[in-house]
């Protein structure tokens, strides 16, 4: 049976000045992932690393990668919802900037950030399907997002929507199947010591 290793990004550096729509990882983002690679994913049997083609998630798996000599391949579908926004901001900042539309950002993130939330979904869970039912590995680490994880976990927990649940950075979510229809979570949600 197939294990997806979900890891979302660590902390990114929201307010870059050279990347302000897609930042790379804020220090201590770089420390959260080498402490992934070190203590959490080191002795786990992977065969294979995938990753969202975001910087932040780039920046996740690089310490893992190197780790265990394995070469990361970039899965468009696996990008946030916030892909071709002109800045990136923590859902913290959207709260703090833009109270009065808190509730709708809670509602959809996709269609908050002018994203079709259908398309999202269907992207987002053909990319987990294609990965599933692929016959290379048994065990892949899957470095993206909260929505995108979000999205797996809520198809395969068969529940409405994903404003339930959070995922924290650099936290691990482990799904097995074989394909999208018998997918099981198995963890949510896991912090590195």
């Amino acid at each position: 049976m197939k294990q997806l290793i979900l890891v979302r990004h660590g902390q990114p550096h929201e307010g870059h000045a050279q990347r302000p729509g897609d930042p790379p990882l804020h220090p201590a983002g770089h420390a959260q992932a080498r402490a992934l690679a070190l203590r959490r994913l080191a002795l786990e049997p992977i065969d294979r690393i995938v990753c969202s083609p975001q910087q932040r998630a780039l920046d996740t798996a690089a310490p893992l990668a190197r780790l265990l000599g394995i070469d990361v391949e970039v899965l468009d579908g696996l990008a946030e919802c916030d892909l071709n926004t002109a800045r990136y901001r923590s859902p913290d900042t959207i709260r703090r900037e833009e109270p009065h539309r808190w509730a709708e950002f809670l509602a959809s993130p996709p269609r908050f950030l002018g994203v079709d939330p259908d398309v999202f979904r269907a992207t987002v869970l053909a990319t987990f399907a294609a990965l599933l039912e692929d016959t290379r590995g048994d065990t892949v680490a899957v470095f993206s997002h909260g929505m995108p994880i979000k999205t797996l976990v809520a198809h395969a927990m068969r529940l409405p929507g994903t404003e339930t649940f959070s995922i924290d950075h650099c936290s691990v979510t482990r799904v097995i199947g074989n394909a999208l229809g018998d997918a099981r979570v198995r963890s949510l949600n896991e912090s590195t010591p």
